[in-house]
């Protein structure tokens, strides 16, 4: 008979279904969860609210048979089956950003703000809560790894959900004309940041660039091996060059100006030696077409825009905390200063290496540091569960045999 005390599994999986059918309804009616409506200071007031909910709970724990069963295995076992196939999903589903409409007509492409999923996760950190207070007012040293990791565990999964409202990630352009202050957002508002930033300098670093045959009559790159067998020699080398005129012909003198090309005299081959094609073939510019070599009737030989290696803006940055600084941002290498992290994002690549902007990524998550202490807990936690284990298997009693 389900419902008579103590509660089983079965309990235990009917909370967790009755669940899931609450967040189905919430779905239907009310739509996904919107969790920029929850940013500071709204995410505390719910983090007071759990926790001053959390010690309500368990000190009636003793007077309401529910309360206590929340801290049982059978709610902890279908919590954690319920949460593994919601997660399951999750992970087979295409998940979409939060600023782009949902793909499916329930809205699991959301599945962070899908009902039915936090609903689930909220009952884990109920749990997590009633078992770390029962084993901190009930405390032995040799516990600590358990309250520590369960500790761990809820830091982490209340700081990561609430704190996400509270992150950024904006885009900034920035130019040597002025500083600027003003970030975009993926859903393009615009956001006034405690930051100022203008660029001094964009440099870029780039691969030499590659040989390829092109179509005559398509245009279309040839995606062929060794270019198909035609043997390509470099007879002179201009890495930064302008075209000249002489009559009809086109060749390429030195030039340092601004959208110079790089410019290779080349002799080409046919595969079977019959035929020999010898001209300027250049990657273009801004300011200079592309030039191509005509090899034959089918094919000719064009030059590939060079591929950016490293680029680097150098940034003079402003803050309101009357910081100023100039210092390097490059891919991979960000700078962070108060709270924010800026990496090097992007830059204008129809001017490549003589862009005059610099786009920035600005990403701010003031939770974070919360969100790290709890994945050190869990760790420390984690770690002195292995070694307690591992101490009560050696000290276990060994059978001892007898003879008759």
């Amino acid at each position: 008979m389900m419902w008579k005390k103590p509660w089983s599994l079965k309990e235990g999986f009917t909370i967790g279904a009755g669940l899931i059918l609450a967040g189905l309804l919430l779905q239907l009616s009310a739509g996904s969860i919107v969790w920029d409506e929850m940013s500071f200071p709204a995410n505390l007031v719910l983090l007071a609210i759990f926790v001053v909910s959390t010690v309500i709970v368990y000190s009636l724990r003793d007077k309401v048979y529910g309360f206590r069963f929340l801290a049982s295995y059978a709610s902890a076992v279908p919590c954690l089956v319920y949460a593994v196939i919601l997660t399951t999903i999750m992970g087979l589903t295409r998940q979409v950003p939060v600023e782009m409409p949902v793909t499916d007509p329930l809205g699991i492409s959301h599945m962070l703000s899908f009902w039915p999923f936090v609903l689930i996760y909220l009952w884990m950190a109920i749990i997590l809560s009633q078992v770390t207070l029962r084993a901190i007012f009930h405390f032995r040293l040799k516990k600590m790894p358990v309250i520590t990791f369960h500790l761990g565990l809820l830091i982490v999964l209340l700081c990561a959900t609430l704190g996400s409202a509270d992150m950024k990630r904006l885009k900034m352009t920035v130019s040597k004309d002025a500083p600027e202050w003003r970030g975009i957002d993926n859903r393009g508002m615009i956001h006034e940041l405690p930051i100022a930033i203008q660029l001094l300098d964009f440099n870029i670093e780039e691969y030499p660039p590659r040989l390829l045959l092109v179509d005559n009559d398509s245009g279309a790159v040839v995606k062929a091996d060794n270019l198909m067998g035609w043997q390509v020699k470099k007879v002179k080398v201009v890495n930064e060059a302008a075209p000249m005129m002489a009559g009809d012909t086109t060749y390429y003198v030195s030039w340092h100006d601004e959208g110079n090309v790089r410019a290779w005299l080349v002799k080409a081959t046919s595969p079977d030696g019959k035929l020999t094609r010898q001209g300027w073939v250049t990657c273009g510019s801004y300011r200079f077409p592309m030039q191509l070599l005509k090899l034959n009737k089918q094919y000719s030989l064009a030059m590939a825009e060079p591929e950016p290696a490293r680029y680097v803006s150098k940034v003079q940055i402003l803050t309101k905390s009357g910081k100023n600084i100039i210092t390097d941002i490059e891919v991979n290498h960000p700078f962070t200063v108060d709270g924010w992290k800026i990496y090097q994002y992007s830059y204008d690549e129809k001017m490549g290496r003589w862009s005059a902007i610099s786009v920035l990524e600005l990403v701010t998550d003031p939770w974070l540091p919360f969100v790290y202490f709890g994945i050190f807990l869990l760790a420390i936690g984690a770690i002195g569960l292995f070694f307690t284990s591992s101490g009560k298997k050696q000290t276990q009693p060994q059978s001892i045999k007898t003879t008759e």
